[in-house]
């Protein structure tokens, strides 16, 4: 007799279930780690968009004002004129920042300073201006080129500013230049008859000074979304943006704006106000009722020292529930900030950030 040789039905019924076994287990451990993997990727994402954003809107925060001030404070502390195919301002308070209170929606924060290329070294006037048209003889050019926008104003703020535009390079008078600003085609910040435009039309005089602002002298910080709305929601994705609001394109989108940083769900924004004459924060206001953009006097935007940011970033979309029913933005108690979030909306993982960011150039001018 020989004996068969191989396995029985019952080892292979065995080896095929230990197998099956190990299968199983090594395709958990698979699982596991892939979940693993998705949650720190989508953390780590939301942590460096975050992180991205609020360098990106500090850096630009902590700018207000710059070439507005003087070794004698605000150089328009009573107002400025400006245009643009119409009047835009009329002796109006200048808000090195604003913030646009956004309700339950994001909120958006506005900038005002130099973007000169040459820096903001002011020129000084060296002749009295005949009429608010005439060109105006200056001791420098400070870096000005055609098309260039400039701000005139008193060393001491005791005078309305103007918005004007160059419509010509600086011309030359051997050792100092004058300014033309005519009304133009290409120079559409200069209204034809300013004394018919503005209330108080300025020339201005001897020792009066000329700032460089550049082609850029007001942006706006906001959400943009994928969708063209402003609005952050679970179908669609928003980015932080960065765009020139005195000459904002015709139709918002992320087509035709500067992102700052992506993934952001959230900004949240407060002023710091000192009490008249301090520079010492003592209070945080939103920016409604009396500080309200559209409500700001020139003696409470002196007020204004600081601001408080909050964003958020929303990470990769997961499985189940990963988010708190609510994010807090900062605070604790009566004075608590927190952002409410959906059933929908906790199905992803968030990072808040927040900081406070003096206003520098408001703070050494001692306003």
């Amino acid at each position: 007799m020989w004996r068969q040789r191989g396995f029985s039905l019952v080892e292979m019924m065995v080896a095929t279930a230990l197998a099956l076994l190990t299968g199983l287990a090594v395709l958990q451990v698979l699982s596991n780690y892939q979940a693993r993997q998705q949650t720190t990727s989508g953390r780590n994402d939301a942590q460096l968009s975050a992180a991205i954003g609020l360098y990106q809107l500090e850096t630009e925060v902590r700018m207000a004002g710059a070439g507005l001030i003087t070794s004698q404070g605000f150089i328009c502390n009573v107002g400025i004129n400006t245009y643009r195919g119409a009047t835009v301002s009329n002796s109006a308070p200048l808000h090195p920042l604003r913030i646009i209170d956004g309700g339950n929606n994001p909120d958006m924060i506005d900038v005002i300073r130099s973007n000169a290329r040459a820096g903001s070294a002011p020129a000084t006037v060296l002749e009295k201006m005949a009429a608010a048209t005439s060109k105006v003889l200056v001791d420098s050019t400070t870096g000005l080129i055609n098309g260039d926008l400039y701000l005139i104003g008193s060393n001491d703020g005791s005078k309305v500013c103007t918005l004007q535009q160059l419509n010509v390079a600086p011309e030359n008078n051997i050792t100092t230049w004058y300014l033309h600003h005519d009304a133009q085609v290409t120079a559409l910040y200069n209204p034809l008859d300013p004394a018919t435009t503005f209330t108080s039309p300025m020339a201005y005089d001897v020792g009066d000074m000329v700032v460089a602002l550049g082609t850029v002298w007001q942006t706006r910080q906001q959400l943009l979304c994928s969708d063209g709305t402003a609005l952050p929601a679970t179908t669609n994705t928003c980015n932080l943006v960065s765009y020139d609001l005195y000459n904002p394109p015709a139709a918002l989108s992320l087509a035709n704006v500067t992102s700052l940083s992506g993934q952001i769900y959230d900004l949240q924004a407060q002023y710091g106000i000192a009490d008249t004459g301090s520079q010492t924060v003592n209070a945080w206001v939103d920016a409604t009722g009396t500080w309200d953009a559209a409500a700001l006097t020139n003696a409470n935007i002196r007020r204004i020292k600081a601001v408080r940011v909050a964003i958020v970033a929303r990470g990769a979309q997961q499985a189940s529930l990963v988010a708190p029913e609510q994010l807090v933005l900062w605070g604790t108690g009566a004075n608590q900030r927190v952002r409410v979030l959906s059933e929908a909306e906790r199905y992803y993982r968030y990072t808040v950030l927040t900081t406070v960011i003096p206003l520098v150039n408001i703070i050494w001018a001692g306003m």
